[in-house]
Protein backbone atom coordinates (compact mmCIF):
# COMPACT_ATOMS: atom_id res chain seq x y z
CA UNK A 1 0.00 0.00 0.00
CA UNK A 2 2.57 2.60 0.66
CA UNK A 3 4.03 1.95 -2.88
CA UNK A 4 0.67 3.05 -4.06
CA UNK A 5 0.22 6.05 -1.85
CA UNK A 6 2.75 8.05 -2.89
CA UNK A 7 2.94 11.84 -2.78
CA UNK A 8 2.90 12.10 -6.30
CA UNK A 9 -0.08 9.49 -6.60
CA UNK A 10 -2.09 11.50 -4.01
CA UNK A 11 -1.72 15.04 -5.83
CA UNK A 12 -2.69 13.22 -9.24
CA UNK A 13 -5.92 12.06 -7.05
CA UNK A 14 -6.50 15.32 -5.81
CA UNK A 15 -6.59 16.24 -9.37
CA UNK A 16 -9.22 13.94 -9.95
CA UNK A 17 -11.43 15.33 -6.81
CA UNK A 18 -11.14 18.52 -8.15
CA UNK A 19 -13.21 18.26 -11.13
CA UNK A 20 -16.82 18.39 -9.15
CA UNK A 21 -15.09 21.75 -7.68
CA UNK A 22 -13.86 23.71 -10.85
CA UNK A 23 -17.31 22.79 -13.19
CA UNK A 24 -18.88 24.25 -9.72
CA UNK A 25 -17.13 27.12 -10.22
CA UNK A 26 -16.93 27.56 -14.41
CA UNK A 27 -21.05 27.32 -14.12
CA UNK A 28 -21.64 29.61 -10.88
CA UNK A 29 -18.15 31.50 -10.57
CA UNK A 30 -16.72 33.33 -9.42
CA UNK A 31 -14.58 33.80 -12.84
CA UNK A 32 -11.39 34.56 -10.81
CA UNK A 33 -11.82 31.74 -8.23
CA UNK A 34 -12.28 28.97 -11.44
CA UNK A 35 -9.09 30.42 -13.58
CA UNK A 36 -7.06 30.32 -9.64
CA UNK A 37 -8.11 26.77 -9.25
CA UNK A 38 -7.81 25.69 -12.79
CA UNK A 39 -4.04 26.67 -12.80
CA UNK A 40 -3.28 25.09 -9.25
CA UNK A 41 -4.68 21.79 -11.47
CA UNK A 42 -2.56 22.40 -14.29
CA UNK A 43 -0.01 22.59 -12.38
CA UNK A 44 -0.17 19.87 -10.14
CA UNK A 45 0.12 17.50 -13.48
CA UNK A 46 3.23 19.14 -13.87
CA UNK A 47 4.19 18.60 -9.99
CA UNK A 48 2.93 14.88 -9.77
CA UNK A 49 5.31 14.11 -12.63
CA UNK A 50 8.24 15.95 -11.59
CA UNK A 51 8.36 14.25 -8.00
CA UNK A 52 7.39 11.33 -9.34
CA UNK A 53 10.48 10.99 -11.65
CA UNK A 54 12.71 13.02 -8.85
CA UNK A 55 11.81 11.06 -5.98
CA UNK A 56 11.63 7.40 -7.86
CA UNK A 57 7.89 6.88 -6.80
CA UNK A 58 6.76 5.89 -10.52
CA UNK A 59 4.29 3.14 -10.10
CA UNK A 60 1.95 0.92 -12.48
CA UNK A 61 -0.69 3.17 -10.60
CA UNK A 62 0.31 6.78 -11.45
CA UNK A 63 0.91 5.52 -14.84
CA UNK A 64 -3.01 4.54 -14.90
CA UNK A 65 -4.22 7.30 -12.52
CA UNK A 66 -1.82 10.52 -14.74
CA UNK A 67 -3.41 10.17 -17.72
CA UNK A 68 -7.19 9.25 -16.83
CA UNK A 69 -6.77 12.63 -14.43
CA UNK A 70 -5.80 14.46 -17.32
CA UNK A 71 -8.51 12.92 -20.00
CA UNK A 72 -11.28 13.44 -17.07
CA UNK A 73 -10.01 17.29 -16.53
CA UNK A 74 -10.33 17.62 -20.15
CA UNK A 75 -13.42 16.17 -20.70
CA UNK A 76 -14.94 17.86 -18.09
CA UNK A 77 -14.12 21.21 -19.38
CA UNK A 78 -14.93 20.27 -22.98
CA UNK A 79 -18.57 19.19 -21.84
CA UNK A 80 -18.80 22.60 -19.89
CA UNK A 81 -18.17 24.61 -22.59
CA UNK A 82 -19.86 22.58 -25.42
CA UNK A 83 -22.68 22.58 -22.57
CA UNK A 84 -22.52 26.92 -22.79
CA UNK A 85 -22.19 26.98 -26.54
CA UNK A 86 -18.71 28.06 -26.37
CA UNK A 87 -17.18 24.64 -28.06
CA UNK A 88 -19.15 22.79 -30.89
CA UNK A 89 -20.29 19.73 -29.69
CA UNK A 90 -18.19 17.91 -32.44
CA UNK A 91 -14.99 18.78 -31.23
CA UNK A 92 -16.32 17.14 -27.48
CA UNK A 93 -16.92 13.67 -29.32
CA UNK A 94 -13.76 13.97 -31.69
CA UNK A 95 -11.86 14.41 -28.42
CA UNK A 96 -13.66 11.78 -26.73
CA UNK A 97 -12.59 9.01 -28.91
CA UNK A 98 -9.11 8.51 -28.46
CA UNK A 99 -9.36 8.24 -24.84
CA UNK A 100 -12.11 6.34 -24.95
CA UNK A 101 -10.50 3.61 -27.18
CA UNK A 102 -7.30 3.59 -25.05
CA UNK A 103 -9.66 2.68 -22.22
CA UNK A 104 -11.53 0.42 -23.93
CA UNK A 105 -8.77 -1.38 -25.35
CA UNK A 106 -6.43 -1.71 -21.74
CA UNK A 107 -9.62 -3.55 -20.50
CA UNK A 108 -10.01 -5.43 -23.04
CA UNK A 109 -6.20 -6.48 -22.69
CA UNK A 110 -6.53 -6.67 -19.00
CA UNK A 111 -9.33 -9.18 -19.17
CA UNK A 112 -7.85 -11.36 -22.47
CA UNK A 113 -3.90 -11.32 -20.60
CA UNK A 114 -5.43 -11.38 -16.84
CA UNK A 115 -2.95 -8.24 -16.17
CA UNK A 116 -2.55 -4.90 -17.01
CA UNK A 117 -0.53 -4.24 -20.13
CA UNK A 118 0.89 -0.38 -19.19
CA UNK A 119 2.27 1.70 -22.26
CA UNK A 120 4.04 4.41 -21.10
CA UNK A 121 3.39 7.93 -21.76
CA UNK A 122 5.42 8.91 -25.14
CA UNK A 123 6.27 12.56 -26.90
CA UNK A 124 3.31 12.32 -29.26
CA UNK A 125 1.22 11.77 -26.16
CA UNK A 126 2.53 14.56 -24.22
CA UNK A 127 2.94 17.05 -27.32
CA UNK A 128 -0.85 16.04 -28.03
CA UNK A 129 -1.65 16.39 -24.03
CA UNK A 130 0.22 19.99 -24.18
CA UNK A 131 -1.42 21.64 -27.32
CA UNK A 132 -4.58 20.13 -26.21
CA UNK A 133 -4.20 21.99 -22.84
CA UNK A 134 -3.09 25.20 -24.23
CA UNK A 135 -6.20 25.03 -26.39
CA UNK A 136 -8.38 24.60 -23.76
CA UNK A 137 -7.08 27.47 -21.42
CA UNK A 138 -6.98 29.85 -24.33
CA UNK A 139 -10.72 29.26 -24.90
CA UNK A 140 -11.67 29.46 -21.38
CA UNK A 141 -10.08 32.40 -21.39
CA UNK A 142 -11.71 34.16 -23.89
CA UNK A 143 -14.04 36.50 -21.26
CA UNK A 144 -10.44 37.96 -20.31
CA UNK A 145 -8.49 37.72 -23.36
CA UNK A 146 -11.28 38.21 -26.59
CA UNK A 147 -12.53 36.36 -29.21
CA UNK A 148 -9.81 36.80 -31.75
CA UNK A 149 -7.33 34.83 -28.93
CA UNK A 150 -10.15 31.80 -28.85
CA UNK A 151 -10.47 31.55 -32.24
CA UNK A 152 -6.50 30.68 -32.25
CA UNK A 153 -6.68 28.54 -28.80
CA UNK A 154 -9.26 26.88 -31.22
CA UNK A 155 -6.96 26.00 -34.12
CA UNK A 156 -4.51 24.71 -31.28
CA UNK A 157 -6.82 22.83 -29.86
CA UNK A 158 -7.86 20.92 -32.88
CA UNK A 159 -4.66 20.29 -33.78
CA UNK A 160 -3.92 18.70 -29.99
CA UNK A 161 -7.32 16.22 -31.12
CA UNK A 162 -5.50 15.67 -34.06
CA UNK A 163 -2.49 14.67 -32.72
CA UNK A 164 -4.21 12.51 -30.25
CA UNK A 165 -5.05 10.59 -32.93
CA UNK A 166 -1.81 9.88 -34.29
CA UNK A 167 -0.74 9.02 -30.41
CA UNK A 168 -3.68 6.72 -30.36
CA UNK A 169 -1.91 4.70 -33.33
CA UNK A 170 0.77 5.09 -31.74
CA UNK A 171 -0.12 3.71 -28.75
CA UNK A 172 -1.96 0.66 -29.57
CA UNK A 173 1.38 -0.38 -31.70
CA UNK A 174 3.23 0.07 -28.63
CA UNK A 175 0.17 -2.53 -26.80
CA UNK A 176 -0.11 -4.95 -28.99
CA UNK A 177 4.20 -4.84 -29.38
CA UNK A 178 3.90 -5.74 -25.54
CA UNK A 179 0.98 -8.47 -26.18
CA UNK A 180 3.19 -10.78 -28.31
CA UNK A 181 5.99 -10.36 -25.94
CA UNK A 182 3.83 -11.63 -23.04
CA UNK A 183 2.36 -14.54 -25.49
CA UNK A 184 6.56 -15.25 -26.24
CA UNK A 185 7.12 -15.29 -22.75
CA UNK A 186 3.36 -17.59 -21.71
CA UNK A 187 5.02 -19.58 -25.00
CA UNK A 188 8.63 -20.56 -23.29
CA UNK A 189 7.46 -21.36 -20.09
CA UNK A 190 5.60 -24.21 -20.72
Amino acid sequence: MKDVLTLPNVITLSRLISIPFLLILFFSGPLWLFYTVLALVLASDLIDGALARAGRQITGLGKILDPLADKALFLSLFAALAVTGRLPWWILMAFALPPAALIGGALWLRWKNSRWVIVEARVLGKTSSTLLSAGLVGILLEPVLGQVFASFALAVLILGIALSYAALGDYISIALKQVQELRRERSHKL
